[in-house]
């Protein structure tokens, strides 16, 4: 597998990671500021939620584009696999390895956000919350 393009996948990955980082960050400081009764800051967090959130699908549409720019549709198909959780294509490979090590860990960020922002808005909606 051509590594520029494992190489490529790693960096939108680890600006993956990043990303859902500070959408952790800003999601605890939104629990604290509902602990607060703060509404300003509430309102503001949830505002400032909206950037990395933005970012993340740009990052997602970023390497949708280079599974499709490809040539070689077996390459796809291993690096899909890799992005989607599966095991490196080539163990011996350290980038291969990298990657799959980063989308593991993203993919733990990622259930620990979801996972705070049901709680959160179940508190914040109450009846009407999206997770009810």
């Amino acid at each position: 597998m051509d590594e520029k393009a494992i190489m490529d996948a790693l960096v939108q990955m680890k600006r993956t990671g990043n990303l859902l980082n500070e959408l952790w960050d800003l999601t605890q400081q939104l629990g604290q500021a509902l602990d607060r009764s703060d509404q300003v800051s509430i309102q503001m967090l949830i505002a400032m939620r909206e950037e990395p959130l933005g970012k993340l699908l740009a990052a997602d549409q970023a390497l949708r584009d280079q599974l499709e720019a490809l040539p070689n549709r077996e390459d796809a198909a291993a690096l899909a696999a890799m992005l989607n959780g599966g095991p490196p294509a080539d163990t011996a490979q350290r980038p291969q390895v990298m990657l799959c090590e980063q989308v593991g860990s993203n993919h733990r960020r990622l259930k620990q956000v979801r996972e705070l922002d049901r709680v959160l808005n179940q508190r914040l909606g109450r009846e009407n919350s999206a997770y009810q």
